[in-house]
């Protein structure tokens, strides 16, 4: 089925024909496990009705921050001046670790309420952190060195404190809560595709500007629409991109230059942002549905018009913006899109051109105190630095390239390496801070009378040969049935091709090696091998 999808042929209006673009063809589903790390339903809280997605992969180039309005809050995290990194933690892990001494001096700092007290609250964690253990951060040079300034700050210099404490708010890209790995979210990956699909009509209409015209009025007149049944972006879905193996993530200065070279820099404040590093993998799905019947789309999506769209207006824009960063001095990206890769800017500070269509831009240029005025271009750069205020341009970065790869055979052998690597050491890592947790929990711990209390469940691998494999096509659901014992998972992406006709076609029981997880007194099905 998933062939007929992708082969059928997609009608076009004459005034909007489909671009030239590699083709895009479909993978062959792998039994692979890594399809069980990908959850059905994503982190933004929709739940994505994708039948016959198409797997992506996205690679980061340049760092990413996408926003997700949380902090780092005080009371949560130490920096580790030596190491450079900044340490999350759980505040009330990290309560149970102090002596009743420590505990009152810290409840003392906290019922002050003032700013001052965030100050001591910083002195008070950084005394005390080598009780500390949580997940690490990058954290630039710059970072390091304003954070001991910070906490040199007088207490009694209550405006100083103040205008300190809020330069020293660090924003957190978008995480999942499970295991606080950062992750793409599905609407910034389409809103990037939706601008450069509008740009691209913009060039095929000419659609002159209009004074006063709303942006919605032209993106409805761009898409030959009038309401959302007639919008053909409805029929994209994107998932959220979850995180493959340890993603790198740095704490890093956002500092505004001027695109002219002139002796004046721009006058925007610096930002201090957690990013996700070039050279980060996620993974997640596209899909373009066919119009239903009566749909009154004219001229329907398609992934090769999409991509077409999109690395032509990508394209153009990174090349701009390369003259621009040699202006000034600063390092140029250079990004491509090659093959049937699709070049995309996420994020924040992504430019103000990225996010609008040419021909009809009307960015606002702020002016210092005076009356903010309008133009065509923006003035100015967001670009990642290593302090707030470096002394020259040549290591600045741009925010927010990334390509997005068809799931190839080799990109899926890249993202099982990394995800078998990843697993062990993580569970590990925690495993180990759990037990240090408990240790010094227990020596801390009053004296109270000892009860019974039942173990944690303990994850065993266990291999079931000759067990029967059964499908479930309403819940989506398979079951292994071993010795009078059960064990599930959810998809087709562990069964062995070879079973895929008579289990899923004929919906008739198959008979397979496989090993399972053992968590309490439940089976997980976790590897599927075909019998000899």
């Amino acid at each position: 089925m998933r062939e007929r999808f992708l082969s059928q042929e997609t009608p076009t209006s004459p005034a909007m024909p489909i671009l030239d673009a590699p083709c895009f063809t479909p993978q062959k589903r792998s039994p692979n496990p890594l399809c069980r790390d990908i959850p059905s339903i994503c982190h933004s809280g929709w739940r994505c009705d994708m039948k016959e997605p198409m797997r992506f992969c996205l690679r980061t180039i340049t760092p990413i921050h996408v926003g997700c309005d949380d902090v780092y809050e005080p009371m949560a995290f130490v920096i580790n001046e030596e190491e450079r990194k900044l340490i999350s933690f759980d505040p009330f892990a990290f309560l149970k670790t102090l002596s009743d001494h420590d505990k009152r001096t810290f409840a003392e700092i906290c019922k002050k309420g003032t700013a001052a007290s965030i100050l001591e609250i910083y002195a008070f964690m950084s005394k005390h952190r080598s009780y500390v253990d949580g997940d690490a951060v990058d954290v630039c040079p710059g970072l390091v060195e304003h954070y001991q300034k910070t906490l040199k700050i007088s207490p009694r210099d209550v405006r100083t404190v103040q205008q300190e404490l809020n330069k020293f708010t660090i924003s957190r890209t978008a995480f999942t809560p499970n295991d606080n790995r950062p992750y793409i979210p599905g609407s910034s990956i389409k809103g990037a595709l939706r601008t450069a699909y509008l740009n691209h009509c913009q060039q095929m209409k000419s659609i002159p500007a209009q004074r006063g015209a709303k942006a919605k009025d032209l993106e409805l007149t761009l898409l030959d629409g009038g309401s959302f049944d007639t919008d053909p972006f409805r029929m994209l879905k994107v998932s959220d991109f979850s995180p493959v193996g340890k993603v790198k993530k740095a704490i890093i200065y956002a500092v505004n230059r001027k695109k002219k070279p002139t002796e004046r820099q721009a006058r925007g404040p610096y930002q201090i942002l957690e990013v996700i590093e070039p050279g980060a993998l996620f993974v997640g799905w596209l899909t373009v549905g066919k119009p239903e019947k009566g749909a009154r789309i004219d001229t329907p999506l398609s992934f090769d018009s999409l991509a077409s769209s999109a690395n032509s207006f990508f394209k153009e824009e990174a090349t701009r913006e390369d003259r621009q960063l040699s202006l000034i001095g600063s390092q140029t990206t250079n990004v491509k899109a090659e093959g049937t890769t699709i070049l995309v800017r996420l994020g924040r500070h992504s430019g103000a051109e990225c996010v609008t269509i040419d021909g009809h831009r009307n960015i606002r240029i702020m002016l210092g105190g005076r009356d903010a005025r309008f133009d065509k271009a923006a003035t100015t750069l967001w670009l990642t630095a290593n302090s707030g205020n470096p002394a020259t341009n040549a290591h600045l970065k741009p925010f927010g390239w990334a390509v997005l790869e068809p799931l190839s055979e080799t990109l899926t052998e890249e993202i099982a390496a990394l995800e078998k690597v990843y697993f062990p050491r993580e569970r590990t890592r925690r495993t180990a801070r759990d037990a240090s947790a408990d240790s010094v929990e227990q020596r801390t711990r009053p004296e109270v009378p000892q009860i019974d209390m039942p173990s944690a469940p303990e994850w065993v691998v266990v291999v079931w040969k000759n067990a029967c494999l059964n499908w479930s096509p309403g819940d989506k659901k398979l079951t292994a049935s071993f010795e009078n014992r059960k064990a599930f998972c959810e998809g087709k992406g562990l069964v062995p091709e070879v079973y895929h006709n008579k289990l899923f076609e004929k919906r008739k029981s198959v008979y397979a090696t496989v090993e399972v997880e053992k968590i309490g007194n439940a089976f997980k099905i976790v590897k599927i091998e075909a019998e000899s």
